[in-house]
């Protein structure tokens, strides 16, 4: 006896203008388990994220028939055109939510991650600890200006983190230098 093997028909609704773009049916076994995380699909070359799935699993959509996926497209923009606030990044976003007040993160300076971190006022790659240090500072002063919630702070030299704001120009448990301002987003 063959196996009963139940298709869904699969909506695609672009975000911004509310209007659905395609329908296919498809397996549930193809799609996710849950549309409860963060979730990209491929579209024709073009990256769509989803912002609201209608209903959210496999199980619901399965009985339902039916799946509605609120999509919005993944816009990028060159390294270039970005403006920074601090030196440095962490691997992922959240990466705070994890830490204890006590606790340090490791770091990586955005000058090692560009192919020209000169032209949007990084240093290059090649910079000495001071000058490193001196245009750090200048961006830490320009991000302290800006009331940022669940800021912490970083050196820029040891290239470490981490969530007490409280530290800030507090000095580096490994170098010495002031701490300075780091946003985790």
């Amino acid at each position: 006896m063959a196996s009963f093997n139940p298709k869904i028909l699969l909506t695609l609704v672009n975000e911004a203008t509310g209007e659905a773009f395609a329908t296919s049916e498809m397996a549930p076994v193809d799609l996710p388990e849950s549309f409860d995380a963060h979730t990209t699909l491929q579209l024709g070359g073009e990256e769509w994220s989803v912002v609201h799935a209608d209903p959210q699993t496999r199980e619901a959509y399965t009985n339902a028939g039916t799946l509605i996926l609120r999509l919005r497209k993944v816009e990028t923009i060159g390294s270039e055109t970005i403006g920074f606030s601090q030196l440095d990044i962490t691997e992922r976003f959240n990466d705070d939510e994890a830490l204890q007040a006590d606790e340090w993160i490791s770091t990586t300076a955005l000058n090692a991650t560009l192919s020209n971190p000169e032209s949007v006022g990084l240093p290059p790659p090649d910079a000495g600890s001071d000058d490193v240090y001196r245009i750090a500072l200048r961006l830490s002063q320009l991000r302290e200006a800006i009331p940022i919630p669940n800021d912490g702070v970083y050196c820029p030299i040891c290239h470490i983190a981490n969530i007490e704001l409280a530290k800030l120009r507090t000095p580096c448990p490994k170098c010495g230098r002031g701490l300075l301002k780091f946003g985790w987003e």
